[in-house]
């Protein structure tokens, strides 16, 4: 989540029919036999961190999806105790839960069923034991004709300011008192942000180590996200026809990129910058308690969030930077949650923009039996 790309501005060309894009659709099909697979097609649609897409499912018996952590999809050089990780475990369970409502199904999630461990470890456990249950009761949940459409728009906003009642509709989303979502209004303060996510991004980027963990989720063309099917790449920041042409033709290689790491790293300080400026409206969302069971209700609550934007036409984008627990980032993020009041046993678990701007380029998704244990 929140991950920098590289945006290169090509010059005047006169080129004929160049799209740098293939009208192939790297996301799963939603019709399947079995219904956990259909619902698993829209579950995986979720905001993910890089999207490196961390999950694994088994079936047990004929009604129930046991969640785990794919350990083999994890990002340690900026999530280093795996809190994004399973941020990205309760998006997908809400997606889940929410595409189960529009099929006249209760899914009941227990959340680890054999035990939950603790913030210091991985364990090779389910997440969550969800079980479908035929229900005429439930009512669909008006959220889902936006688990195809939502996304991360990572590109510049416009000046359009968002209305007070848009604003309080998402406050107002989290009703669980361990959890509240703090809008980032006066002006010295939005510059303070600003400053703040910027100097994150240029500490990321100091170490080659954490610019090669996001060069390897970076898909520098249409090859490559057929191959992978996860990740993100210029049609995500907005580059899309001739220029994505020309950026991905002549300059923005993987070669290039993993030869010379702190160069690309730059081009993410230059769209963080960016980004940051055209923005006025931020927020954070923070919870009392960092137990692996918060963080996955958390994913839950920051994926109705997202998807509560997506009915009102405003874009959102997580910037996950400054809360990255590496020892780098430590003393900055000390600073940031002080500045903004929030107190030492508290956590802030997403900061993420909000705005306006057009729709871009969806990302990646592989196929649903690439997530099932023995499928």
């Amino acid at each position: 989540m929140g991950a920098g790309a590289v945006v290169l501005a090509a010059g005047p060309v006169v080129v004929s029919q160049v799209s740098g894009a293939t009208s192939t659709s790297f996301r799963p099909t939603h019709t399947y036999s079995d219904i956990r697979k259909t619902l698993i097609s829209y579950a995986m649609l979720c905001p993910n961190p890089h999207n490196i897409q961390p999950w694994k499912v088994a079936f047990e018996g004929k009604d129930t999806i046991l969640l785990f952590v794919d350990s083999d999809r994890l990002l340690p050089e900026t999530d280093p105790i795996h809190r994004q990780i399973h941020i990205g475990q309760g998006t997908f369970i809400e997606s889940l839960a929410i595409a189960a409502s529009h099929f006249g199904i209760r899914a009941n999630v227990q959340y680890f069923p054999l035990g939950e461990y603790s913030n210091e470890e991985l364990e090779n456990k389910p997440v969550a034991a969800i079980t479908l249950q035929l229900d005429e009761s439930v009512t669909p949940d008006p959220l889902f004709p936006y688990l195809i459409t939502r996304q991360s728009t990572k590109t510049e906003y416009t000046n359009e300011m968002l209305k007070d009642v848009e604003l309080n509709k998402i406050v107002n989303i989290a009703t669980d008192g361990d959890y509240r979502i703090e809008l980032v209004q006066d002006d010295n303060a939005k510059e303070a942000m600003r400053g703040f996510l910027n100097q994150a991004m240029f500490i990321e980027e100091q170490n080659a180590d954490r610019s090669m963990e996001t060069i390897g989720m970076f898909r520098f063309n249409d090859k490559e996200y057929a191959q992978y099917r996860d990740g993100f790449g210029l049609p995500q920041s907005g580059v899309t026809g001739v220029k994505r042409w020309m950026a991905e033709t002549f300059f923005v290689t993987r070669s290039a990129a993993e030869s010379d790491p702190a160069s690309f790293g730059k081009e993410g300080i230059k769209l963080t910058e960016a980004v940051t400026n055209s923005t006025h409206h931020f927020a954070l969302l923070v919870s009392k308690n960092n137990t692996r069971k918060t963080q996955v209700e958390v994913g839950r609550l920051y994926n109705r969030i997202n998807l509560l934007t997506a009915t009102m036409g405003i874009a959102q984008h997580p910037m996950s930077q400054i809360l990255q627990e590496y020892k780098d980032m430590l003393p900055l993020q000390m600073e940031f949650k002080q500045y903004f009041g929030v107190p030492e046993a508290e956590t802030v678990q997403m900061v993420f923009r909000l705005g306006k701007a057009k729709q871009n380029t969806e990302s990646p998704r592989r196929e649903v039996n690439d997530l099932i244990i023995n499928a």
